[in-house]
């Protein structure tokens, strides 16, 4: 027994290198790491001690040597991505980040050289050839495993852990949920984050929740609706375009960049509805403001760094901006000039409500930027077709793509949101020249991942970005601050249309000005967890949403005449585009795009009663859809 808690000694020393390394690279600084031992000596001891955890597996293996080092060098690894992540944005490292690993490699060629990602593949075949030598000449334990005594040493040890944990917990010294996760991991470290991010999901049930308070709430919403107005017999129609990193470089104190690079959003911000909007991220989660602006929800209430778009909404239905519309017998449309699969949104749209996607699979004559970004000029024709393709009126959700990092420089930057603000002057010309009433709400999703500071900012903020409410209605020139997820509720509410739990929820604080007390912020989680985690009391204990069947673009296209010999196929009809692909049998086969109207793949013999289909299908080879045939 003396000596597995000698062993316990040495495990412990390790895990206090592991987390002495981990903070230097969390904070890029020896300095910095020594000042959060010093001022924050209670937090450090935590941090070390769940880092301790993950070894006392040690006690049950004679391969204590190999299984400690490939311990610590998981450990580092983790260390080392939380570090090279805060290069690129300001968001660390969490568990939500390993769920969008297939997302991640796909942006490398973007991110990184040539060179760094083949010193990152030999870096990472070393550290794999060093653990198989390790496997085969690491001493092993002369002892058999004394199951009792290690299990006693480790439960006594995670006893420890726990207790320590709880109290700190209790006594404030580290929180559960994170305002600002960038901030926590610095005043926390990044075990005690990371950790919290793996285990804590979804939304913890209020104390608070029972029918009577849901029936409450709910109550007190249904007052506030009315018989929405309509302009010429019909509603408005409603875009949302959500613009890319877009941000006003004038806000930066710094900013080098002489002249206006956004002139056409700066006059739509003094002659229109605008103000400040209040997102959830710095640099990246693109998704998260996204959610929020749809759903009407507030992210901080979920775990910290959590996508829904990753965890709840994977295959639960969510009352939404877009059911909300439909209600009232808008259609529902989501345009996105990138990759259909990136957050999963060709499942995730389906659980929000949105009868059609355009993802860029979709689309046709795009161009790109230097760094291999679409660019959003392509977004007003595809816009106007999806209003043609209904004679009612619209709800168009619209991501844009051109002002995604990385950034070459700031003045690289400034050109691409210049051209993003030349392409909002081309879309408000299309849609002033449709007759049709319309609002169109622009704001950008967070800030570009650039090494800010709060204090470098004229705003004092790293979280606000600007929104613009254009429309041909005449509303009232509103300037009002906004949290994303208020956004919806505050145009809504500029139209005098009040549809939808969440939607109803807002308008009455917000018209009531205490969206910044605490009875607002608990009264919001009742009904979040009620909607997605409860027992749907605000819709009468069942809920009225179902998953959309969910159909890609908006313009059929057509499989038409197939001609095949012994070596090759032609498929005519479209419009195709460089995704679409000749399917066998299902599976798609090496294709070569000729044309709009023409497709070929050679080398390919199909047997006798093999299906030939035209499919979309994305880069990582998931199907989207497939052509009609022609009647």
């Amino acid at each position: 027994m003396k000596r597995l808690w000698k062993i316990l000694g040495i495990l412990v020393g390790t895990a206090l290198l592991l987390n002495v390394a981990t903070e230097i690279l969390n904070r890029k600084s020896f300095l910095g790491a020594v000042s959060f031992v010093v001022h924050t000596p209670m937090v450090f001891v935590l941090d070390t001690l769940l880092f301790l955890a993950p070894f006392l597996l040690v006690f049950f293996t004679r391969r204590k040597v190999f299984l400690t080092v490939v311990l610590f060098v998981l450990g580092l690894t983790a260390a080392i991505a939380n570090s090279v992540l805060l290069v690129f944005r300001t968001t660390p490292f969490t568990a939500s980040d390993l769920r969008l690993m297939k997302y991640a490699a796909t942006l490398l060629t973007t991110y990184l050289t040539w060179w760094q990602i083949i010193l990152m593949a030999v870096a990472a075949a070393a550290v794999v050839m060093f653990c198989v030598l390790l496997w085969k000449r690491a001493p092993m334990d002369a002892q058999k495993v004394n199951f009792t005594e290690s299990g006693c040493v480790a439960a006594i040890s995670m006893l420890v852990i726990w207790a320590v944990l709880n109290i700190s917990v209790a006594s404030g010294t580290v929180a559960l949920h994170f305002g600002n996760i960038g901030q926590a991991y610095k005043d926390y470290g990044f075990v005690y984050c990371f950790a919290n991010s793996l285990l804590n999901t979804g939304i913890d049930k209020p104390d608070s929740y029972d029918t009577a308070m849901v029936d409450q709430l709910e109550s007190e919403e249904q007052t506030q609706t009315e018989v929405p107005k309509t302009i010429e017999e019909r509603y408005p129609n409603i875009i949302m375009l959500q613009l890319e990193s877009f941000f006003d470089p004038t806000l930066w104190r710094n900013n080098p960049v002489q002249g206006d690079p956004i002139p056409i959003f700066h006059f739509l911000e003094r002659s229109f509805p605008s103000g400040y909007l209040s997102v959830p991220s710095v640099g990246a989660g693109t998704a998260n403001t996204e959610f929020e602006c749809i759903s009407a929800m507030n992210l901080d209430f979920f775990g910290p760094g959590e996508y829904p778009y990753k965890t709840i909404l994977q295959k639960t239905a969510c009352e939404s901006m877009a059911f909300d519309m439909k209600n009232l017998g808008y259609r529902a449309h989501a345009v996105h000039n990138n990759e259909a699969t990136f957050y999963d949104r060709h499942k995730v749209f389906a659980q929000l409500g949105f009868d059609t996607f355009t993802p860029i699979e979709y689309m046709y004559d795009i161009e790109r930027n230097p760094t291999g970004w679409c660019k959003d000029k392509v977004l007003v024709g595809e816009i106007e077709k999806v209003l043609d393709s209904t004679i009612g009126s619209d709800f168009v959700y619209t991501i844009s793509v051109q002002g995604h990092g990385k950034y070459p420089s700031f003045e690289y930057y400034c050109e691409q949101i210049h051209e993003m603000d030349e392409f909002v002057g081309q879309l408000i010309n299309m849609l002033n020249t449709r007759l049709e009433p319309t609002v169109l709400v622009l704001y950008g999703d967070h800030l570009p991942g650039f090494e800010w500071t709060a204090e470098e900012m004229e705003n004092g903020s790293l979280f606000q970005t600007k929104y613009v409410v254009w429309n041909n209605l005449n509303l009232p020139v509103v300037k009002r601050d906004v949290e994303s997820y208020q956004l919806a509720a505050h145009v809504l509410n500029l139209l005098d249309i009040h549809e939808g739990t969440m939607i109803r929820f807002h308008q009455r604080h917000l018209d009531a000005h205490d969206t910044d007390t605490q009875g607002y912020l608990d009264a919001m989680k009742i009904l979040q967890y009620d909607i997605l985690y409860g027992d749907h009391e605000v819709y009468g204990g069942e809920s009225p949403y179902q998953a959309t069947h969910l159909e890609f673009g908006v313009t059929p296209i057509i499989q038409g005449t197939t001609v095949h010999n012994t070596d090759q196929v032609i498929v005519f009809g479209g419009p195709f585009n460089s995704w679409s692909k000749i399917c066998v049998d299902g599976k798609a086969v090496d294709t070569q795009y000729y044309s709009e109207s023409r497709l070929i793949a050679k080398g390919v013999e199909p047997k006798a009663g093999e299906e030939i289909t035209v499919q979309q299908v994305g880069r990582d080879k998931i199907h989207l859809g497939t052509a009609r045939k022609k009647q």
